[in-house]
């Protein structure tokens, strides 16, 4: 015979405190893990290693963990899924209505090279070593550095690159950290 209360209890269900438990600790560890990755999310994102693989990977198992629980159940999975969705859909409103501009300021487009050299500063606030950046031009087709008057890093660490003999519009670069070091020839419009 089938044991149904069993099964909610070990398998499906989750009393209030349980899902009060499981709905705090996504919010704790989503706001941590936010910050977390506002600070040395470019490094593990801009060029991602095995290493940083192994970080994300483990930060994921860590995560699942906490939030769910010592028992994981179906619903407590449910709960902990729907309240991440809920809260990264409310800071992508609160970014775009600008309610988090304090929050979205790390994450700027930076720009990280002029002129075929590189802006050490740039590269030290975003945590992205000069060889991080050298590897990623490589596999973006960048065979001279002279060819490149212009990288940005974006926000999600992928590259801008404008090479030699073209322009950007200004208003691409209206709201990138270090757009003063931008040659006013590079820029149109």
């Amino acid at each position: 015979m089938i044991d149904w209360n069993l099964i909610w209890r070990d398998y499906l269900g989750i009393s209030w405190s349980g899902a009060l438990g499981v709905t705090l600790a996504a919010v704790a560890l989503y706001a941590f893990f936010s910050l977390l990755v506002q600070i040395s999310g470019q490094r593990l994102m801009a060029n991602p290693t095995v290493g940083s693989f192994v970080v994300l990977a483990v930060i994921g198992g860590v995560t699942a963990r906490a939030t769910l629980g010592e028992s994981p159940t179906l619903l407590a999975a449910l709960i902990v899924l729907n309240t991440l969705m809920l809260l990264e859909w409310l800071m992508g409103t609160l970014r775009r209505t600008g309610r988090a501009r304090s929050f979205g300021a790390l994450r700027r487009p930076t720009v990280v090279m002029v002129g075929g050299r590189t802006v050490a500063s740039a590269l030290r606030r975003r945590r992205l070593s000069e060889p991080d950046l050298l590897n990623r031009l490589r596999i973006s087709g960048v065979l001279n550095l002279e060819q490149v008057e212009l990288v940005i890093l974006e926000n999600r660490g992928t590259l801008t690159i404008v090479r030699q003999g073209h322009t950007i519009d200004a208003a691409l670069v209206a709201g990138v950290d270090g757009r003063e070091e931008i040659p006013g020839r590079l820029l149109a419009g």
